[in-house]
């Protein structure tokens, strides 16, 4: 699948989502926890709040999109005939 999660991307925002959802911490709070714990971006710098939040906004984005319910939405067309005179 194009644009798929790396294994360590999957680790990370699977512990982000839990912090966030679960155990209710600040994005401030869950960067300082996950920095303690060893954790840096997928790209190796520093993880702020701001690339904590990035992280959770476009997980969530990314399950609605996989996971999600699909709505259907069904118009009424009508269609008139215009005869030239």
């Amino acid at each position: 699948m194009i644009g798929s999660y790396s294994a360590y991307q999957t680790v990370l925002s699977d512990k982000v989502i839990q912090l966030r959802d679960i155990e209710g911490l600040t994005y401030g709070a869950i960067a300082d926890l996950l920095i303690k714990e060893g954790y840096r971006s997928p790209r190796g710098f520093d993880l702020g709040p701001e690339s904590v939040f990035s992280i959770y906004k476009k997980r969530k984005i990314r399950d609605k999109r996989l996971y999600g319910e699909i709505n259907k939405e069904y118009l009424q067309i009508s269609v008139n005939r215009i005869l030239n005179s």
